[in-house]
């Protein structure tokens, strides 16, 4: 019995890190990192590498599907070669015009902002859709850490979690808000 109770408390140390010294956001902190996300999103939906970019500190990381893009030149790159292959596909005389794109759809955002202010992490649920009529063809979770630059809110680091692809969803049972670290999420300050 003691060996159990050792290793619940052994496990509860390794595991269950929170943030340390987390503050709620305010209602600016919230509505900008929010907004961060939407342009985000749209930049991706319309295949705009340089809008994209734009939402990453100079030396953001994006772990994604396809791997990992560093800085914001290489994470440009990768949003534009999908556009670049999505337009080798459409036949002569096709513009992509009402042809149904992905579109994503973030939810559920949790925000823990450093006591200094400079810092943040942040998790959201996300889906896409394609095709008419529209079906659901990918979902998950992001998992983020956020910079403050010159008061605007860059990604740090985002981590993509497509819960529909073998090897790309998350831990069982092991919740990111709660558990940070189990998703590479450093504690803050």
């Amino acid at each position: 019995m003691r060996i159990l109770i050792n290793a619940a408390v052994a496990f509860t140390l390794l595991f269950c890190v929170l943030p340390a010294d987390a503050r709620n956001p305010t209602a600016q902190e919230r509505a900008d990192i929010e907004s961060l996300a939407y342009h985000y999103i749209f930049a991706l939906d319309w295949r705009d590498g340089e809008a994209y970019a734009a939402t990453f500190a100079p030396d953001g990381v994006l772990n994604y599907g396809g791997g990992q893009a560093v800085g914001r030149e290489a994470i440009a790159a990768m949003v534009n070669s999908i556009r670049e292959r999505e337009m080798a596909q459409l036949k002569p005389g096709e513009t992509g015009q009402g042809n149904a794109h992905n579109q994503h759809f973030v939810t559920s955002m949790v925000i823990d902002i450093s006591t200094d202010g400079g810092r943040a992490v942040s998790q959201a649920y996300w889906m896409a859709v394609r095709g008419t009529p529209p079906v659901v063809n990918s979902y998950g979770h992001y998992v983020d850490e956020l910079v403050r630059i010159n008061g605007e809110w860059f990604y740090a680091s985002r981590r993509t979690f497509n819960e529909q692809a073998a090897g790309r969803g998350t831990q069982p049972y092991i919740n990111p808000v709660t558990h940070p670290a189990q998703y590479g999420i450093a504690p803050l300050d």
